[in-house]
């Protein structure tokens, strides 16, 4: 099956998520810290009278930080603004919850049209906790896009919030 994939950077790392999970990209953000929140949480931020959770994409994948100027936040849809696309069988399964989140980038690039079968697993080298946050890796003339499960990374983002709460209230 064919798809479009949005891609971006974070840091120098060149990442893609399909494009049907991509509310918008934002600009102008002025973001709020939440004390004694894990790294991972870059803050809040109201946008159009929501709260959105801001996510460090760099501290989740464990990237090293790297400044290039002005940052921009991706903006996920949530799971009813996603369902019609399950219903009609374009988008596999995603679980992005009913909260509005933001991904923390850097800048964004390309939309890409790819096939299935142009998805490689993720390479084996790579550690274990950026694995499981990889839906694969897509080869391209000079370089390689690496496919972001989106849900996985959400999945992995309450349980280190989880973790961090619950060590706090000791």
């Amino acid at each position: 099956m064919t798809r479009q994939v949005a891609t971006f950077r974070v840091g120098d790392t060149f990442l893609g998520v399909d494009i049907l999970l991509i509310k918008e990209v934002y600009r102008h953000m002025t973001l709020t810290p939440v004390p004694g929140a894990p790294p991972h949480l870059g803050g809040l931020m109201n946008l159009r009278g929501r709260v959105v959770t801001v996510i460090d994409l760099n501290v989740c994948l464990d990237l090293p930080q790297v400044e290039t100027g002005e940052k921009r936040l991706l903006i996920m849809k949530t799971n009813s603004e996603i369902a019609q696309y399950q219903r009609l069988g374009k988008l596999e399964e995603a679980d992005l919850g009913e909260d509005i989140v933001g991904f923390l980038i850097n800048r964004m690039e390309e939309v890409l049209t790819i096939e299935d079968e142009d998805v490689l697993p993720a390479p084996p080298n790579l550690p274990v906790i950026e694995r499981k946050l990889i839906d694969g890796v897509v080869k391209l003339k000079n370089r390689l896009v690496i496919l972001l499960d989106v849900s996985a990374v959400l999945e992995d983002v309450v349980a280190v919030s989880t973790k961090v709460s619950s060590g706090n209230a000791q």
